[in-house]
């Protein structure tokens, strides 16, 4: 069952969705050319994904060692970019809070459906963090991302997952040692908030291609991150790149993780011990 919290969150999130359909439009045309009605129209997005590229690294013993019944948090994304054409007319707003907010949508349904005994929190201030923390965790996310982790770079630096990257998805067995500046950092998270694992999205990026597919299109290129706080251990760590084009005509005003999200589930659902290091 859904703590009180993680409903409130899902309010948030459908009431965002209700509120954009509605928002920063044009004064001249409010609705948009198709109108507030395409917004609700029945069908999904239909998407064909090409131009992928992916990177996953997985605690060889993630399955031995992992707590299911512990408390998850999941912070929302901390890097985002959020890019459309000026005056594309799309049925809601986009905007980075939207791309935020379509992640946490898909990420809240696989944790629950992947760990159902877990606790899960939103790491959200005036939910898991209280308002008067604002300044004190933002400062110690900004403070971890800069942490070096792999190759000498920091955590939020790209660079080692796109040199490690292959079609579709390369898996790898997580050898390394976490730095103990970055062990310390998300120790002090996990003591602070009473929190076992946390889930950080560090970077998320996604274009809108109006003229891609039937219907437009999109690129997405994100580092998704899952640690044992507590422990300052690595469990699992994806970085996707693809593009993605609509074969019907639904316009890919929202669901732009939902592929990213069926590709996290495999790697959630994968046995580290099937997983070579590479």
């Amino acid at each position: 069952m859904k703590s009180a919290k993680a409903i409130k969150y899902s309010v948030l999130f459908l009431a965002f969705f209700l509120a954009s359909c509605a928002g920063n439009r044009p004064a001249e045309n409010p609705m948009g050319d198709s109108g507030c009605e395409e917004c609700g129209e029945r069908g999904e997005l239909e998407l064909e994904i090409f131009d992928e590229k992916g990177f996953v690294e997985i605690n060889p013993d993630f399955l031995a060692d992992f707590d299911s019944t512990a408390i998850l948090g999941s912070f929302p994304a901390q890097n985002i970019s959020a890019v459309c054409p000026e005056n594309e007319k799309i049925c809601h707003s986009f905007s980075a809070d939207a791309v935020d907010f379509d992640l946490a949508h898909f990420e809240d349904s696989l944790i629950e459906s992947s760990f159902p005994r877990m606790v899960h929190e939103q790491m959200l201030e005036g939910l898991r963090i209280p308002d008067a923390d604002s300044l004190v965790i933002r400062t110690m996310l900004r403070n971890l991302l800069k942490e070096h982790f792999a190759d000498g770079e920091p955590l939020e630096n790209l660079s080692p997952w796109k040199s490690r990257a292959d079609f579709p998805v390369a898996y790898s067995a997580f050898d390394r040692t976490v730095p103990e500046d970055l062990k310390g950092a998300l120790s002090q998270i996990s003591k602070k908030y009473n929190v076992r694992y946390v889930t950080i999205p560090v970077t998320v990026q996604v274009e809108i291609l109006p003229d891609l597919g039937r219907s437009g299109g999109f690129t997405w290129k994100s580092l998704w991150t899952l640690w044992d706080a507590r422990r300052g251990k690595l469990v699992l760590l994806s970085y996707n790149a693809f593009t993605a084009k609509t074969t019907s005509r639904i316009a890919p005003e929202r669901g732009w993780a939902k592929p990213f999200a069926d590709r996290l589930s495999e790697a959630l659902h994968r046995d580290p011990s099937t997983i070579e290091n590479h």
